[in-house]
């Protein structure tokens, strides 16, 4: 269904005509090197009360498991919020791409979140408002005395969040655990009365659900609730859901992902989608549709790359593949040159990225799949050129022309040029590296240029 071009028509007319509201869950806050934020949290919040107390945790730890071993270990509940607090205070971390691109999406104004973090906000405000503060930010906290929204999401100014499960604060006013997120919901439930605006939206728009990791019983509740109706009702429209990983008898997910639920009616398809590759593609078909509309770039998004980045050449069918390759390759410490995030409005971009491939960049990869080699004429071929040009002149041994293979492409390429045949081409399905892999590059790139 995901790769339905009826699905996403419908999906993208919806957004377009504002029937449609982003609702935010742990697993689409990834951080600036694409690490999931509570995945890092809890590790972050485990190393701090494990000097107090002995916690029996697995390896990897969620934030839920945290919480429950610290009370089970007759830890005091307000020391979790207090220590979450100080954590996203004083190492406030930095939206990645992914967020940013959704923030980008023209046809939202109001986004809701289950999160806590303020990392949503953040990209909100670097990709619509240049970085200044701008985004209109509520939250629902069963004693707060102000938690409607101020208007109808047709009437609302500007752009606006909504924290659903609270915001991150000194005293708990946010949910950190399954009996938190269970207490908000049935606070929720009880106040929807006096909370006309927010009602009214949730009831009459379609939610276009990321990430959310609620357990399968607290999910449906969720739901339930925000709908404000039966799941099972019949109604003469359906609408999509969309997970990663999804049993086939469940109405909801059973595990985090994508789905979209839509408004007054709620008959439910299944499509299987994971988060990056869904909002890439989405964010993709919305610049398809909307190419004059982009939102301006803040400085450091489009200022010019130090010399020695390392240059990515796709095809635009490939995009969804780039940003987990990008962002594999910062973790290891690559610094990348993508031209979604450098390509200067009112320059000339084609001078651009000959400057970058023939002179700049210390590296070139180019991504190969069936689409590069099907199409005999497109910009990246051109970009192929200036790199194979530009590898002749290294000494014998040296890399610089990277060839990556990101689907079932053989190896015996026929669109790239001689120098691909001359190097062992890596794979990288849909862009997934492998870490030795970008250790290698680095280890080049830190060579050639000394950072």
């Amino acid at each position: 269904m995901a790769d339905s071009e009826d699905f996403w028509e419908d999906l993208l007319a919806a957004i377009e005509d504002g029937k449609v509201i982003p609702v935010l869950g742990a697993q689409a806050a990834q951080m600036e090197d694409g690490t999931l934020l509570y995945s890092w949290m809890a590790r972050r919040l485990a190393e701090a009360l494990s000097s107090e107390k002995a916690l029996r945790l697995p390896e990897n730890p969620t934030l839920e498991q945290v919480a429950a071993a610290w009370l089970l270990a007759g830890g005091q509940s307000g020391i979790l919020y207090r220590r979450l607090y100080r954590l996203l205070r004083d190492e406030p971390p930095a939206p990645n791409l992914l967020l940013k691109d959704l923030a980008s999406v023209g046809g939202f104004n109001l986004y809701i979140t289950t999160t806590f973090d303020r990392m949503m906000e953040r990209a909100i405000n670097e990709v619509r408002f240049g970085g200044g503060e701008r985004t209109s930010v509520h939250s629902f906290w069963p004693e707060a005395a102000e938690k409607d929204l101020p208007a109808r999401k047709s009437k609302l100014p500007g752009v606006s969040l909504y924290h659903l499960m609270g915001r991150v604060a000194a005293s708990p006013e946010f949910a950190v655990w399954e009996e938190d997120s269970l207490e908000f919901v049935c606070a929720l439930h009880q106040q929807m009365p006096v909370l006309p605006h927010l009602a009214r939206d949730l009831k009459e728009h379609a939610l276009l659900v990321l990430g959310m990791n609620f357990s399968d019983w607290l999910l449906r509740f969720f739901l339930r609730v925000t709908k404000q109706g039966r799941l099972s009702e019949n109604r003469p429209v359906s609408e999509v859901l969309a997970t990663s990983m999804l049993d086939a008898e469940p109405a909801v997910p059973t595990e985090p992902g994508v789905f979209y639920f839509g408004g007054l009616t709620k008959n439910i398809q299944i499509v299987q989608s994971d988060v990056p590759s869904f909002i890439s593609e989405l964010v993709r078909r919305w610049r398809k549709l909307h190419p004059q509309a982009a939102l301006p770039k803040t400085h450091e998004e489009t200022a010019p790359m130090p010399d020695g980045a390392i240059f990515i050449s796709y095809a635009r069918e490939d995009e969804a593949a780039v940003l987990p390759l990008k962002t594999k390759l910062e973790a290891q410490g690559c610094r990348v040159w993508y031209d979604r995030e450098r390509l200067l409005p009112g320059y000339k971009w084609s001078d651009m990225l000959k400057d970058e491939v023939s002179e700049r960049c210390s590296l070139f990869i180019s991504m190969i799949s069936r689409t590069t080699e099907a199409t005999s004429e497109a910009y990246y071929h051109r970009e192929r050129t200036w790199a194979a040009d530009r590898a002749a002149g290294f000494a014998p041994g040296e890399v610089f022309y990277v060839p990556v293979i990101i689907d079932d492409s053989p190896f015996d390429f026929k669109r790239e040029p001689r120098v691909a045949k001359d190097h062992q081409g890596t794979i990288c399905p849909a862009g997934m590296a492998p870490d030795e892999f970008c250790r290698h590059l680095r280890s080049i790139q830190l060579r050639r240029t000394g950072h």
